[in-house]
């Protein structure tokens, strides 16, 4: 006599829940993946944003101290220049009286 099926010695119902369960299973660790992998693309994009902000700020820092630097430099200058027409004034006002 042949042996029957395995199926057939177990009981439907029981076999059924058993492959439902696996499948329920596995579909939960592939979901369960993906949503995991998103999260860490995610973090991945978050860390990078924050690296580029603070790239960003570093950059603006070291640009609002070369923009005062100048304004000093600018100012300084200004105030040579006026000094330098003060001496050219006073020249020709100097030159005017001899001639």
């Amino acid at each position: 006599m042949a042996a029957a099926p395995l199926y057939r010695t177990m009981d439907e119902p029981i076999l059924i829940a058993l492959i439902s369960a696996l499948g329920i299973k596995e579909i939960w660790n592939i979901i369960k993946k993906r949503m995991d992998q998103k999260n860490d693309q995610i973090k991945r994009e978050d860390n990078l944003s924050l690296k580029v902000i603070e790239e960003l700020r570093s950059k603006l820092k070291i640009l609002e101290e070369k923009q005062n630097i100048l304004i000093e430099e600018n100012t300084s200058l200004k105030i040579k220049v006026a000094r330098m027409e003060e001496r050219i004034i006073k020249s020709a006002a100097h030159s005017k009286k001899r001639k």
